[in-house]
C-alpha cells in the first residue's frame, strides 16, 4: 500500500497521501452514516473547532470504529508490525462556507501548530486523516509546512519561552506568527494538499499543520468536509501506565489524543440531551483485534511474530524549571520524562 517514494516523502517532506485506503462503497456508507447522526441535531450543529468534533464520544461509534479498523494495514507496514495500540481520536464535518454557515479561508488565517512537545526528540508517530470525501486543493483540506517536522525541537531550543508554552499545553503547540515567519525563511513552504476520496493524509506529529478552510470561488461549490482521524503505533513502546489510560478510554468510553503508545491521554468528551452518545463500545470493538488495539489484550511479543523495527521514540527531561502543576507535558507523559 505504501510506496518507498511514500516512505522517502515521510522522512523527506513530513507528509504523503496514501491512496485507496478504503472504497469508494465504504466512504459513502460512513457519510451517509455520518449524515443521519447529524440530523439529531435539528437545525443546529454539534460543537466544532474548524470542523473538528470532539463531542458525544465521536470516537467510539461504530462508524468511527468501523474506518478505523480498516485502516490499520497502513500503520502496519509503517511500523513493520501488526502489533499495534490505536488512538480513540476525533472525527472532522466542515460544511460547505457557500451555505453561509462557515466562513472561506482567510489569508494567514491557518490554525498551524505541531502536535508534539518539546521532551519528544525525533520521530514518535505518524497521524492519519482518512478522507471520505474527496478535497482538492481548493476545497476543505489538508495545509503543511514542508520538512517542518526537522526544525521544530531547534524552534523550541533557540526560545525557551515557547517550550514553555508547549509544555504547560501539555500535548501540542500552536505557532505565533513569528514561528511560521521563520520556517518560510528556511523553506517550509505552506502547501495545500489534495486527498482523494478514501485516501489518508499522513504526517509526522512533528510537522507543522492545520486543516484548511475552502477558497471562495472554488469549482466544487457545496462539497463538505469528512474525515475520521486515526494514530496507530506499536504496543511494544507502551509502559504499564499507557496501557491502564488506554483501558480507561476503552471501558468508560472516551476519546483519546492521538498518542497511542506513549503518553496516552484521556479526552472529556460532553453530552448533550437527546444526542446519541455511545456508553459502550459497539460490538465491532469487542473482536480480539480491536482489543488488543485497545490495551485491553495484551500481544504476546515472544511469538516470533514482529514487534516492530528496534527503533523506539526517545525523550529527554528538559533543565529549565517548571512547577509541577504547570508541566502538563511530564503529567501527560506517564512516566516517560
Amino acid at each position: 500500500m505504501l510506496s518507498d517514494k511514500q516512505f522517502k516523502e515521510l522522512e523527506d517532506k513530513g507528509y504523503t497521501v496514501v491512496e485507496n485506503v478504503i472504497s469508494k462503497a465504504d466512504c459513502d456508507q460512513a457519510v451517509k452514516e455520518y449524515k443521519q447522526w447529524l440530523t439529531h441535531f435539528g437545525n443546529n450543529f454539534p460543537k466544532c473547532f474548524n470542523s473538528i468534533i470532539k463531542d458525544h464520544n465521536v470516537g467510539h461509534m461504530e462508524t468511527t470504529w468501523r474506518l478505523r479498523l480498516k485502516t490499520k494495514p497502513v500503520f502496519a507496514q509503517l511500523w513493520h508490525t501488526e502489533k499495534l495500540l490505536s488512538s480513540f481520536d476525533a472525527i472532522a464535518i466542515g460544511r460547505p462556507p457557500e451555505d453561509g454557515v462557515e466562513e472561506f479561508q482567510k489569508p494567514d488565517g491557518y490554525w498551524l501548530h505541531v502536535d508534539v512537545t518539546p521532551s519528544r526528540i525525533g520521530l514518535h508517530a505518524y497521524q492519519g486523516a482518512l478522507y471520505l470525501e474527496e478535497q482538492t486543493k481548493n476545497d476543505w483540506t489538508f495545509l503543511v509546512m514542508e520538512g517542518s517536522h526537522k526544525h521544530i525541537l531547534t524552534r523550541f531550543d533557540e526560545y525557551p519561552e515557547k517550550a514553555e508554552r508547549a509544555r504547560k499545553l501539555g500535548f501540542y503547540y500552536s505557532l505565533a506568527p513569528d514561528d511560521v515567519d521563520y520556517f518560510k525563511s528556511i523553506g517550509c513552504r505552506l502547501t495545500r494538499i489534495p486527498v482523494g476520496k478514501g485516501g489518508m493524509a499522513l504526517w509526522d506529529s512533528r510537522l507543522v499543520h492545520a486543516n484548511a478552510r475552502p477558497l471562495p470561488k472554488r469549482k466544487h461549490a457545496g462539497r463538505w468536509r469528512y474525515v475520521a482521524f486515526i494514530s496507530m503505533t506499536p504496543a511494544i513502546w507502551a509502559n504499564e501506565v499507557d496501557i491502564a489510560v488506554h483501558q480507561e478510554a476503552y471501558k468508560k468510553p472516551t476519546l483519546t489524543t492521538h498518542w497511542s503508545s506513549q503518553g496516552v491521554r484521556v479526552l472529556q468528551t460532553s453530552k448533550t440531551p437527546g444526542i446519541p452518545f455511545p456508553d459502550t463500545v459497539p460490538d465491532i470493538a469487542r473482536t480480539e483485534e480491536a482489543l488488543q488495539l485497545s490495551g485491553m489484550v495484551p500481544y504476546d511479543f515472544e511469538d516470533g511474530k514482529p514487534n516492530g523495527d528496534s527503533f523506539t521514540p526517545s525523550w529527554r527531561k528538559l533543565e529549565a524549571p517548571l512547577a509541577p502543576e504547570l508541566d502538563l507535558e511530564r503529567h501527560y507523559a506517564n512516566g516517560h520524562i
